[in-house]
């Protein structure tokens, strides 16, 4: 009976360590701009974090929800000052906030939090579709979210992608991927009552802080009718909120390329949300 007991722990010890070198194999160690970073992956995509030298206690990070390696400044300063950076690559064509999307987030942040230990409280930092993304995770768990930073937000879907108000919005493959991403037909896509802008009122309730950038001469998606429509739908609602437009340095592709200023100010923006959330 000894031996059958030792032999059957001996084999429960062997499984353990086979299952614990195959999680391990899934995740490598590389550089991201001089950085140490982790890749693996969740399901079938892709997903990285950036380990910061010193993290803060805690385990904060910047969930980058869209094109991570654009306008990295910010990202980098929050590494030096103790932040983690995550991201998990969704391809463009299912990137729009929909349900199916959020269950992929779902186990993203579920294996960050039990897996890596990070907070349960990220910071949210995307642009344009990002912005979609961004805010359909945040009202769905407000009390998950310390901050949204956002570049160039979209308010709503017939701005961006579908090009049915004032701005130039984006091309008909676009606004076809998003009807295909959330079953719509196009009645349905034009009567969308879940975007960015609405439904806004159990964020509000959480004091989550938003931050805006944006060019003043986006023709593809107008502040007017996008950063500053849910900006004041939020504030008459106590929520938070500031903006900034970028005026300075070179304006590309109709305004919708601004290089981003003070990147250092928008870092402690996010580090003192994250300590003020917990």
């Amino acid at each position: 009976m000894v031996t059958i007991f030792l032999k059957k722990r001996f084999s429960i010890i062997v499984l353990m360590l086979l299952s614990s070198l195959l999680i391990n194999a899934q995740t490598t160690s590389e550089n991201w701009h001089g950085f140490k970073k982790q890749s693996f992956k969740i399901d079938t995509a892709s997903a990285y974090i950036v380990v910061p030298e010193k993290p803060l206690e805690g385990n904060p990070w910047l969930w980058r929800t869209y094109s991570p390696e654009f306008h990295t400044e910010i990202d980098s300063f929050l590494v030096l000052r103790g932040f983690h950076i995550a991201f998990i690559n969704i391809n463009n064509k299912y990137l729009y906030g929909q349900p199916a999307l959020m269950d992929i987030w779902n186990k993203f942040y579920t294996y960050l939090i039990n897996e890596k230990k990070l907070s349960k409280k990220p910071a949210l930092s995307g642009a344009v579709r990002g912005s979609l993304c961004e805010f359909a995770w945040a009202k769905l768990y407000p009390d998950r979210v310390s901050c949204i930073y956002a570049e160039n937000p979209v308010s709503e879907i017939k701005s961006w992608p579908g090009s049915k108000m004032k701005g130039v919005g984006a091309s008909a493959d676009q606004w076809k991927q998003l009807i295909a991403a959330y079953g719509f037909n196009e009645e349905q896509a034009l009567n969308y009552a879940d975007n960015p802008k609405d439904n806004l009122e159990k964020l509000a309730s959480y004091k989550v802080p938003l931050y805006f950038s944006f060019g003043l001469h986006d023709a593809m998606i107008p502040y007017e009718e996008n950063a500053l429509v849910i900006a004041e739908k939020y504030i008459q609602l106590g929520g938070p909120v500031m903006i900034y437009p970028m005026t300075r340095g070179k304006q590309e592709q109709n305004g919708h390329h601004v290089p981003i200023e003070q990147p250092a100010g928008i870092a402690d923006f996010i580090v003192n949300a994250w300590k003020n959330s917990n």
